[in-house]
């Protein structure tokens, strides 16, 4: 009989073991998963070497903006979600980076995706940090032509060409098309 017990003992132990052993190996491969799709979105989207697309699109300002008012100098480019919680996150980060691209003589558009992208709270507090805000609607085809794989994306362009593209260090919420 006691050798019976110290069996069954061993046997759980080892099961206990394996369970362990299991859970600490989902969980690692959870994390490789979760930066392999980081990955993945960040090379969906626009690439060092592309060149910003051609689009006209009207800013909140009323003014009418094309891919020629960019073509020059530095240009930091966030498109963000009205309704995505990361953008909001991201906010604080953005309008750092805006400021030192203004402080490089460089200019700071913000594109805010979403049919209520016009009325939200989050383009109403990109107004301050980017130079121009394109709500909605008006910024869907340069949208479309970015390629964007996820919210937020932050795009540095340097003479109209993606110089330091940069996907938030948060885990993106992947872009409607």
């Amino acid at each position: 009989m006691p050798y019976v017990i110290a069996g069954l003992v061993l046997v759980g132990a080892v099961a206990l073991l394996n369970l362990v052993l299991l859970l600490v190996i989902l969980r690692r491969w959870q994390e490789l998963e979760a930066v392999r799709r980081r990955a993945d979105f960040a090379a969906q989207g626009p690439q060092p070497g592309d060149g910003l697309p051609d689009f006209t699109a009207t800013a909140l300002s009323g003014r009418t903006l094309t891919q020629d008012d960019f073509r020059s100098g530095e240009l930091l480019l966030g498109v963000f979600s009205h309704d995505c919680p990361s953008c909001a996150d991201a906010l604080p980060d953005f309008a750092e980076r805006a400021d030192r691209t203004r402080a490089a003589g460089g200019r700071v558009l913000a594109l805010v995706i979403g049919a209520e992208a016009g009325e939200s709270s989050l383009t109403a507090r990109l107004v301050g940090p980017a130079d121009e805000v394109v709500p909605g609607p008006e910024a869907a085809p340069l949208f479309g032509a970015l390629r964007v794989p996820a919210f937020p994306t932050i795009l540095g362009y340097r003479d109209g060409v993606v110089a330091a593209p940069s996907a938030a260090d948060r885990e993106p919420v992947p872009a409607a098309s």
